[in-house]
């Protein structure tokens, strides 16, 4: 028997180094191999997962009420424009949510703060001018951390003193856009000074004795609000945690990717789930400017179904997993007009052998560059069945080496993900 327990989490994918294989996927094909049974848990599966299910592929048990029979927790939206409007902010937080903070710590009850973004603010803009602190390697904005005072590019690691004045216009009048954890923990101490207050980033919980120690000082109840990333989603399991708060709903289903309503939804209600696990019921607040999103009411509801449903319909549509399988090439060079040749060349040949439709691009992807490597992207829509696969793989080797085979060419590399997530 092989469990693979939170199955839909994307962590599971690797990505660097090559091979870009998915755990899941390979557990079940060495179950196959080897004549096991896989069993695949998750409160919010995978919509590939869920599609096998419903199309027989997998058998589907379906557990109807929390462990110990507890409630799930009571869940309610705060919409930001009409607390900004009413003036109840206190700076990133709502009245709600502060009012909510100062009872649960008055009933010696703990908390989960859950915003998807590290360090203290991802951009640095001049206000004179509009300059903003972009990487030396890579085309992004470096994030200011407060704890080291740098900034710092979460994509080479690369980082630098924060200048005094605006290195384009000379202007003083730099300052801080959008927040991470660690302004979350900073303001946090203004509003509630008395709260033992601890954040769970990749800063703070980088290692694997810093993340149990953290851990441990969170089950011993020596903090009261746990402020976090990703990392608090993940199946933590508090008996005393009774409010969560998700700071910038917004945020996660606005992502550019036709994934990002299944991992909003998969996010928000796996980090709900970390409250009112023992003693009684929790309570979520989700902060948000769009409060009516098709995805939050599916959430505030606890209405899978329906969303798998309308997740569906739209990538049957639109002609994605688990209708197709994807094949997404990055063409990589230091020099960005090779970049743009080689992936133009690339997409052309592919698209002689395959069909116009099954190929899309070459495009920029949202950084164009990352540690002085110029990307450009292609992307094959395959139906499903075998021998296109095979088709399409056989045709991918040959016309890279094409492609490196070219003089000047060389050094161009092209990353193959079958299946990207």
């Amino acid at each position: 028997l092989i469990i693979v327990d939170e199955e839909h989490d994307p962590s599971f994918k690797q990505y660097e180094p090559a091979p870009r294989y998915h755990a899941r996927d390979t557990a079940i094909y060495l179950a196959n191999l080897s004549g096991a049974n896989v069993l695949l848990g998750s409160a919010t599966p995978g919509i590939e997962s869920v599609f096998n299910a419903q199309s027989g592929k997998y058998g589907f048990v379906e557990l109807k009420e929390r462990f110990g029979g507890m409630q799930m927790p009571e869940m309610e939206t705060i919409d930001l424009r009409e607390q900004h409007k009413k003036k109840q902010m206190h700076s990133i937080f709502s009245g709600p949510l502060i009012d909510a903070l100062k009872t649960a710590i008055e009933n010696g009850e703990q908390a989960i703060l859950f915003q998807n973004r590290r360090g203290y603010a991802p951009v640095l803009e001049c206000q004179t001018c509009a300059w903003t602190s972009m990487c030396k390697n890579c085309d992004v904005s470096m994030t200011y951390h407060k704890n080291h005072h740098r900034l710092r590019c979460h994509y080479c690691n690369y980082h630098t003193d924060v200048p005094e004045t605006c290195p384009a216009c000379g202007s003083g009048k730099l300052s801080m856009m959008g927040f991470g954890t660690e302004k979350i923990e900073d303001e946090l101490k203004i509003f509630l000074p008395d709260a033992r207050i601890a954040r769970m980033d990749l800063d703070t919980a980088g290692t694997r004795n810093n993340l149990t120690a953290l851990l441990s000082d969170f089950e011993e109840k020596e903090i009261d609000i746990l402020v976090g990333t990703q990392m608090v989603t993940k199946g933590l399991d508090f008996e005393n945690v009774a409010l969560v708060g998700v700071l910038s709903a917004d945020q996660l289903v606005r992502f550019p990717d036709f994934r990002s309503g299944e991992r909003a939804f998969q996010l928000i209600t796996q980090v709900a789930g970390r409250a009112g696990r023992k003693k009684k019921r929790g309570k979520v607040l989700i902060q948000a400017y769009n409060t009516t999103h098709p995805v939050l009411k599916d959430v505030l509801s606890g209405d899978y179904q329906q969303f798998t449903e309308r997740e569906l319909e739209e990538r049957k549509t639109f002609n994605y997993p688990p209708y197709v399988r994807l094949i997404h090439l990055s063409v990589q060079h230091k020099d960005e007009k090779i970049t743009a040749a080689a992936s133009a060349f690339l997409a052309a040949r592919l698209r002689d052998k395959l069909g116009p439709d099954r190929v899309l691009g070459p495009v920029l992807p949202a950084v164009p560059r990352i540690r002085n490597y110029f990307t450009q992207n292609i992307m094959l829509k395959l139906e499903k069945n075998n021998s296109m696969l095979v088709t399409a793989k056989q045709l991918i080797k040959v016309v890279t080496e094409e492609v490196v085979g070219k003089k000047g060419w060389s050094q161009v590399r092209v990353l193959v993900d079958v299946d990207p997530v």
